[in-house]
C-alpha cells in the first residue's frame, strides 16, 4: 500500500486522534498534548484517510544542533509494517538538512530495543514518565 508523508509545523486533527487513541486510551497516560506541539516539527504518515504513524521533533533550547524526537506512534492496525522505523528515518534525514548533529529520545523502556535498532544508545538512569519507566537514548548523526 502507498502511504503519503508530510512534515510541517502544524499538528493535524488526524494526528491528534492517533496520539490520543494510543497514548491516552490504549496506554493510559493522562497527559498527551503540551505547549511543545505549537512550535515543533510534526511528521505524519497517512494511508489517504487517516494518519497511521507520527512523530515530532524540536531543537534543544540550550544545546544547538541537538534535537529531541518524541511522541513516536503507529496505529494498532499498522504495527508490524516497520512504519516506526520509516518515520524515524525520515525525521532524522529532515533534521540533518536543518543542521542537526545529535538526537535524543525519551524512550519507554519496553520499546528501547526499537530505538537501539536505529542506532540510539542508552544514557543515564531510568526515570518515570507518569507511571511508565523511560530511559534517555541518544544518537550522533
Amino acid at each position: 500500500m502507498a502511504y503519503s508523508m508530510q512534515i510541517g509545523y502544524t499538528l493535524s486533527e488526524s494526528a491528534k486522534a492517533l496520539r490520543a487513541g494510543v497514548f491516552l486510551d490504549e496506554q493510559g497516560f493522562s497527559v498527551e498534548f503540551d505547549e511543545i506541539d505549537d512550535t515543533c516539527l510534526h511528521l505524519e504518515l497517512s494511508d489517504g484517510e487517516a494518519v497511521i504513524a507520527y512523530c515530532r521533533a524540536y531543537e534543544d533550547a540550550d544545546t544547538p544542533a541537538l534535537w529531541h524526537i518524541g511522541r513516536v506512534v503507529v496505529s494498532m492496525e499498522h504495527r508490524g509494517e516497520h512504519l516506526g522505523s520509516r518515520i524515524m528515518e525520515a525525521m532524522e534525514a529532515h533534521l540533518r538538512t536543518l543542521g542537526a548533529e545529535s538526537l535524543t529520545v525519551s524512550a519507554q523502556c519496553r520499546v528501547k530495543a526499537f530505538y537501539a535498532s536505529l542506532g540510539y544508545r542508552e544514557r543515564g538512569e531510568i526515570y518515570m514518565g507518569e507511571f511508565c519507566p523511560h530511559i534517555r537514548m541518544d544518537k550522533t548523526l
